[in-house]
């Protein structure tokens, strides 16, 4: 199940550039969210760097606080152009099995 909308370079899809942390056992990244689905998020950064298998943290603030879903990142996506940050970006899909972020996608984006 996959976020949908109007865009401008796709009709059926559209990006939420929304600022994301995607921490991992070493560091936290700075990103932005492309694309949810009930299965996890499409994030993208200009110099991001993710290695496949790698379990991580999905973090974003919601209504004021920060909520977060274990992940694990399973597939890199490449290069693809945010808008937000008028750059092309290196892109990853991070894989969260959790219940509770099938919910919060449902909740908070038309689906």
């Amino acid at each position: 199940m996959a976020v949908y909308g109007i865009g401008m370079n796709n009709k059926r899809s559209k990006g939420r550039a929304i600022n994301v942390e995607i921490r991992s056992p070493k560091e936290v990244k700075q990103a932005y969210s492309l694309d949810f689905s009930s299965g996890g998020v499409k994030v993208g950064a200009a110099m991001l760097r993710l290695p496949l298998g790698e379990s991580v943290e999905f973090v974003m603030e919601k209504n004021g606080s920060k909520v977060s879903f274990p992940g694990r990142v399973v597939r890199e996506d490449g290069l693809e152009r945010i808008n937000r940050i008028g750059r092309e970006a290196n892109t990853f899909f991070i894989k969260i099995s959790e219940e509770r972020f099938a919910e919060f996608v449902r909740g908070n984006f038309s689906v």
